[in-house]
């Protein structure tokens, strides 16, 4: 069985249930098993997301599975820097299946395979990468908060993890992968852990020089990062914000007892003893009542900022969408994915024209062809796009006579090369 060939065939079929059926088709081939385990592990990293130029004309005298086993020595740091990428391109240049190997490093199967889809077939293959989620505004939940709390101004970058352990630190967005900076940011994250083993989340932002850049140009940036491209150059443009801090063994838990009016008392503290240089803290103030909140909002609102986070400070760190940190935002925005691609016409004729999406259940549908610059529509191609989440920015959810739900003015913001499921139509206002 050619794997990368099996790989393709699952690309070029949007449905799920068509991946679930071909994976569970295969499900007793112990090589597929382990290569989808090492590509969506988000616990398992190999350091190496950019892959190097390699000779194709060597003889292929190593079967795939034996491949998979030299991959551990790049997991386990037994090389690194320069030792590491030669031992990747001996790997790459001898396999008979190289491209899988490509998949693999780059934690990355291209063919619409999440984590959920696999475990749905291996049931417990994959652990998920723990992530704490704000809620949307709703005001029962706000009748819960108890006050006074805490407003923080809602980023508008890439969210990510520092993960300091053992004196080392490692970059991964909210999915689970790596996040090369190539050192940037890793002197300020290690001296503000100490000789804690602790995770630092936040939202990465990039300085163009005069100040933070827009969502869309930053982003561009920082998802070279999350491919293993960026430029040493680009790197050094980025900074951090940051809003908590949780204890390692907590962090893989999934679960932190801690409340959170500590945890941020705690990183405000380490903030003003280490004085990192390219990190900074979250704005936050404490309000005593919701009419205060909303002030400070419709302020922030003024200012161009997004909306503002509501924080309830007895909150515990949990892995889920968390009913005490409550989004107040001034666009509705939701992630979708985009299941076809449309060609233009006219003046975008042979170019990206528009992008049909819907939510993780498939309740909701819609049409995207606003918000693309011409470079969006001459470089975006239908292989790049189909699967991928993207952030769509909309008015209203609509309905139509025959009952079917859409969104109302949609407007395309980006590719979410950080995200892998689409928002379910609950979770769409």
């Amino acid at each position: 069985m050619n794997l990368n060939s099996f790989f393709e065939s699952l690309a070029n079929n949007a449905s799920r249930n068509f991946k679930i059926e071909q994976l569970t088709e295969h499900s007793n081939n112990e090589v597929l098993r382990e290569v989808v385990r090492l590509a969506l592990d988000p616990f398992t990293q190999f350091y190496q997301r950019k892959i190097p130029i390699y000779r194709t004309d060597r003889p292929k005298s190593l079967e795939l599975s034996d491949a998979l086993n030299m991959l551990y020595d790049l997991s386990s740091r037994a090389y690194t820097g320069n030792a590491a990428v030669a031992y990747l391109t001996d790997i790459l240049e001898q396999c008979t299946e190289p491209k899988v190997i490509e998949r693999i490093i780059q934690k990355d199967l291209k063919c619409g395979v999440s984590v959920a889809t696999a475990n749905d077939v291996w049931m417990g293959l994959i652990k998920e990468y723990p992530v704490m989620l704000c809620s949307g505004f709703e005001q029962k939940l706000v009748d819960k908060v108890e006050f006074p709390a805490l407003v923080q101004t809602k980023m508008d970058g890439m969210r990510f993890n520092a993960i300091v352990r053992d004196g080392k630190v490692e970059y991964r967005s909210r999915n689970g992968k790596e996040i090369q900076l190539l050192g940037n940011l890793d002197d300020d994250f290690i001296r503000m852990a100490g000789d804690v083993d602790c995770v630092f989340d936040g939202e990465l932002l990039v300085d163009g020089g005069s100040g933070v850049m827009d969502r869309q140009s930053g982003n561009g940036i920082l998802n070279k990062a999350n491919k293993g491209t960026i430029s040493a150059k680009e790197a050094a443009m980025v900074r951090a914000t940051v809003w908590d801090v949780i204890p390692y063994a907590y962090f893989v838990d999934g679960y932190c007892p801690i409340a959170y009016g500590k945890r941020f008392s705690s990183l405000e503290l380490l903030m003003a003893d280490r004085k990192p240089k390219k990190i900074t803290l979250v704005d936050s103030v404490e309000v005593d009542s919701f009419d205060q909140a909303k002030v400070l909002f419709e302020d922030l609102l003024s200012q161009g900022e997004e909306g503002v986070i509501l924080k309830d400070k007895r909150g515990v760190w949990e892995d889920k969408r968390a009913k005490h940190q409550i989004k107040m935002k001034g666009e509705l925005e939701c992630d979708l994915k985009i299941v076809s691609v449309e060609s233009g016409t006219g003046k975008y004729e042979g170019m990206l024209g528009a992008i049909v999406c819907e939510s993780a259940d498939g309740i909701i549908k819609v049409n995207v062809g606003s918000g693309f610059n011409d470079d969006h529509r001459k470089t975006l191609k239908e292989k790049d796009l189909l699967g991928k989440i993207v952030a769509v920015k909309y008015n209203a959810r609509i309905k139509n006579k025959a009952g079917e739900e859409s969104l109302f003015l949609p407007i395309f913001v980006e590719v979410r090369e950080d995200k892998d499921i689409a928002d379910t139509s609950k979770e769409i206002k």
